[in-house]
This record gives C-alpha cells, sequence and structure tokens, in this order.
C-alpha cells in the first residue's frame, strides 16, 4: 500500500487538542496536519503488519510540486483566477525545474510496483528540492518521525472509526525510521 502525501506534511503540527478542528478551523493548517497523520497512520500500519505478519506492506511518497489541477482557478475553492504561485509553478514546469503532471505519478508508481520498495519507507523525487525528477527514497520529514505521534494517530483512527486491531506484542520492529 503506498500513500500519497504532499509537502504539506514537512509543516505544521498536529492539533492533539482539537483534531478534527471543530473549535477553531484553519484549512491550511489542518491539511498540513491530514497530510502528517496520512503519513504517520501510513508508517503504523508497516510497523503493525510486520509485527503481527499481517502481510501488508505500506509505505508513503509525494509528487514533488507539478501543475495538476489541484492548483487550477476554480470557483468551488474560492479561486477564480490563477494565482501567482500557481503561474511561476507552470512556468517552472515547463523549464524542467519542476514536475509535471506525468512526473508527479511516479514516486507513488515507483513506492506501489517497484522490487526496490520497502515497507516504511518515504518516496519522492530526487531532483532539485525533492520536487522533481526520478522518484527516489527520501528522508522521513521531521514531522513523520515521531514513533508516539505515530502510535496516537493510530489510536485516534481506531477511536473515530470504532474499529480495533490486534495490540503490538513483542518487539517492535520500527528499527528503521
Amino acid at each position: 500500500m503506498t500513500s500519497q502525501l504532499s509537502v504539506a506534511a514537512n509543516e505544521g503540527s498536529i492539533n492533539w487538542d482539537d483534531p478534527n478542528w471543530e473549535r477553531s478551523y484553519n484549512g491550511r493548517r489542518a491539511y498540513s496536519q491530514s497530510k502528517i497523520a496520512f503519513g504517520l497512520f501510513a508508517l503504523e500500519l508497516d510497523v503493525r503488519s510486520r509485527t503481527a505478519d499481517w502481510g501488508i506492506t505500506s509505505n508513503i511518497s509525494h509528487p514533488g510540486i507539478a501543475p495538476t489541477s489541484l492548483l487550477a482557478a476554480r470557483p468551488e475553492v474560492g479561486r477564480s483566477r490563477d494565482t501567482t504561485a500557481v503561474r511561476m509553478i507552470r512556468l517552472l514546469s515547463r523549464r524542467g525545474i519542476l514536475g509535471t503532471v506525468d512526473s508527479a505519478a511516479l514516486p507513488a508508481l515507483y513506492a506501489a510496483t517497484s522490487p526496490d520498495a520497502r515497507g516504511g519507507r518515504f518516496y519522492g523525487p530526487s531532483g532539485f528540492q525533492h520536487l522533481s525528477g526520478a522518484p527516489a527514497e527520501q528522508p522521513l520529514y521531521s514531522r513523520l518521525r515521531d514513533q508516539e505521534e505515530a502510535r496516537r494517530v493510530w489510536q485516534i483512527s481506531e477511536d473515530l472509526t470504532r474499529a480495533t486491531f490486534p495490540a503490538l506484542s513483542g518487539a517492535d520492529p520500527r528499527g528503521g525510521r
């Protein structure tokens, strides 16, 4: 299983006091939190699968930056015109500095299908600032390195979904993070 993140997983933090943003919503911070939580959950899934022998391999990837339709001006997301940043991303993509729509899919494809891709790892573009280029293993973003936070995200996910999975027992195979 490959979970797709974004560079937003490397900024902000998890709002542990209000994880569903019910008291005070901030769209950018909530988005970053969702990406951090998604990455932590995927890494914890890999740990739990290896420990309990579930047979699931879970890793994470990010596409770099590319001019996808997610950036396009659309009234439903409050943008009637492209922003300066979006125009700059398109220009840098055309010049080969940032990724393209096609190259943005490659890290997830690599993470999901390459015999060299391993569980509990992070894959993304290998080029300039890891924003473009061929897919390769990347260092984990700092927000994805805390094993206790990964366990907390897992527990909150169980609580919110009312789904439970067997508790971890025995040796903790996290050594690689």
